[in-house]
C-alpha cells in the first residue's frame, strides 16, 4: 500500500476573499465597493464567484438589499480576523526592519506643511536616511504599516497604540486685517459685517472647533460660516478675507508675525488641541523609531515659535 501526502489545499482568489470580508466588514455592498474602489458589479462578480466556489449562498439578496447569510457571516468574521492578523504580522515585521534606510513618518498635511518640510533634509542629512512623508495620515496607516510613526490630533492610548504628547496650545481667533477692521473687536461674533463667517474646518480632530462655543448646530450660530476640508483652507480662507479662521498658534505664526493675521478676542475660554507622536506597541524601542521622535520632539516641543514654511 503506497500512502501519498495529501492534495494541496486550495483557497478562493485572495481578492474575492477581501471583497466578501468587506461585505461583512462594512455592513453591505455600496460601503465595502467605496472601501475597495471597486464598482458595484466588480464587487458583485466577486462574490458571486466565491459562493459558486462553494456551492453555497453566502448572501441574502432578498429585500432589495445583500445581507450576509449565517454561512456567510460566520466565513466573513472569520476572514475579517484572519486579515487582520496578517495586518498586525505585517506592520510588526515592518516595525523591526530597523535596517531600512526609509523612514516613513505619517501627519496631518497642515504640520507636514508648515512644520515638518523645512526641515526634512536637515533630518536626513543628519541621520544619513531617506526621510518620507506620508499625509494626509490616520491610525489604520500606522496599524498597516504604511507608516513608522504618526502625528495626531487623538491620544494615541485610546486606540490601542504608543505615543506621548508633544504639545497642545489653545485655539485663536484670527481674521485678516481688512476684515478685523470691519468688526467689533470686542463682540465680533455677533457683527454681521460683510464678509463675516466662521471658517469651519470638518475634518477629524478638528470639527469640534466652533461647536464648543456655539453648540452642534451651526444654523444656531451667530454668523454664518463656510466648512472646509482641513487647516490649510481655512488659513488660506482668512489669508483671502473670507471669514474668520480658529486655529493654534503654531499653524499661524508667520502671518501673525508679517501682519497677514491679526488675532481676535475669545468669546469663551479657548478650545485646546492637542498633537501626539504615535508608534505601535511592536516598535517600541527601535532605533529608527527612537531617530523619528527625537527629531519631533526637538521640533515640535520648542517653545519658541516655529520655522516659517
Amino acid at each position: 500500500m503506497t500512502i501519498s501526502d495529501p492534495p494541496p489545499r486550495r483557497l478562493p482568489a485572495l481578492r474575492a476573499l477581501q471583497a466578501f470580508a468587506a461585505v461583512v466588514r462594512y455592513g453591505g455592498m455600496r460601503r465595502a465597493a467605496e472601501r475597495l474602489h471597486l464598482s458595484h458589479a466588480a464587487l458583485s462578480q466577486h462574490v458571486q464567484h466565491l459562493e459558486e466556489a462553494f456551492g453555497l449562498r453566502l448572501l441574502d439578496r432578498s429585500g432589495g438589499r445583500a445581507r450576509p447569510t449565517p454561512l456567510g457571516r460566520e466565513y466573513g468574521e472569520a476572514l475579517i480576523d484572519g486579515f487582520e492578523r496578517i495586518e498586525a504580522a505585517t506592520a510588526r515585521l515592518r516595525a523591526r526592519g530597523d535596517e531600512s534606510r526609509r523612514w516613513l513618518l505619517g501627519a496631518p498635511t497642515s504640520l507636514s506643511v508648515s512644520l515638518l518640510l523645512p526641515r526634512l533634509d536637515e533630518f536626513a542629512a543628519r541621520a544619513g536616511a531617506e526621510v518620507q512623508l506620508f499625509c494626509p495620515a490616520n491610525a489604520d496607516d500606522l496599524a498597516q504599516g504604511r507608516v513608522h510613526a504618526l502625528l495626531m490630533h487623538r491620544d494615541p492610548l485610546a486606540l490601542g497604540l504608543r505615543g506621548e504628547l508633544l504639545f497642545e496650545q489653545a485655539l485663536q481667533p484670527v481674521a485678516a486685517p481688512a476684515l478685523a477692521a470691519r468688526l467689533d473687536r470686542e463682540r465680533w461674533w455677533l457683527d454681521r459685517a460683510p464678509g463675516a463667517r466662521l471658517l469651519h474646518v470638518t475634518s477629524e480632530g478638528w470639527r469640534e472647533d466652533w461647536p464648543q462655543w456655539f453648540g452642534d448646530d451651526p444654523a444656531h450660530w451667530p454668523l454664518p460660516h463656510l466648512g472646509l476640508s482641513s487647516p490649510l483652507p481655512a488659513l488660506s480662507a482668512a489669508l483671502a478675507g473670507q471669514g474668520v479662521a480658529l486655529l493654534y498658534p503654531r499653524l499661524i505664526a508667520e502671518p501673525l508675525a508679517r501682519g497677514a493675521l491679526v488675532p481676535l478676542p475669545c468669546p469663551q475660554p479657548p478650545p485646546v488641541r492637542r498633537v501626539y507622536l504615535a508608534w505601535l506597541p511592536e516598535a517600541h524601542g527601535s532605533a529608527r523609531l527612537e531617530r523619528l521622535r527625537e527629531w519631533v520632539t526637538v521640533l515640535l516641543r520648542d517653545d519658541e515659535a516655529p520655522p516659517s514654511p
